[in-house]
């Protein structure tokens, strides 16, 4: 049995955030480039100290907490956290995250919307650059296959069993590895 309830993306709209909030558990590059419109917090998952979030935001065991991430995964994660250090009784994990509240049309603002301060800089999405990763080191991997030796085909099974473990259970460490690039770290 869970220990989370789950509340559809559907129902944000009629939430009373009083004594409540909106968690955001992605890393900082994909909340900067997508995030809620309505009123939230934000605090990467690997960064999440539940006693310590709660006394920030002014909030105690009692209070009610949906956990947003991109697609469920993590908010999962965060929920399972809240409940191991027995912070807070009543957390929900919004079902499909931030893609399901784009789909049903919540609003949701980042540097892709024309609001976004100009001020800051971004670089490109997250997904594109999973993409450019991995599509450079299977060529580069098949390269040397070719070219060297044939061991180097190893490198291009390595990259396409990730991806197909990132697309099965929608967890991805080479994403997890390029939020933490220096270039992924958001400069005013």
């Amino acid at each position: 049995m869970s220990h989370y309830k789950l509340i559809e993306a559907k129902d944000l709209g009629q939430l009373d955030l009083k004594n409540s909030t909106i968690l955001d558990v992605r890393s900082m590059i994909e909340h900067a480039e997508k995030r809620l419109k309505m009123p939230h917090q934000h605090a990467p998952i690997d960064e999440l100290d539940p006693e310590l979030f709660l006394q920030q935001c002014g909030l105690d065991k009692n209070s009610h907490i949906y956990i947003l991430c991109g697609g469920g995964g993590r908010a999962r994660r965060a929920a399972d956290k809240f409940f191991e250090y027995q912070t807070c009784d009543n957390i929900f994990v919004i079902e499909g995250g931030i893609r399901a509240c784009e789909v049903l049309g919540i609003e949701v603002e980042g540097y892709a919307s024309p609001t976004f301060c100009e001020s800051i800089k971004v670089p490109i999405s997250l997904e594109r650059q999973v993409r450019i990763a991995a599509g450079a080191i299977t060529f580069i991997g098949a390269f040397f296959a070719l070219v060297f030796s044939s061991a180097f085909a190893l490198i291009p099974l390595f990259v396409g069993g990730g991806l197909i473990f990132a697309g099965v259970t929608n967890w991805c460490g080479m994403a997890i590895l390029l939020t933490k690039a220096p270039w992924n770290k958001l400069k005013k």
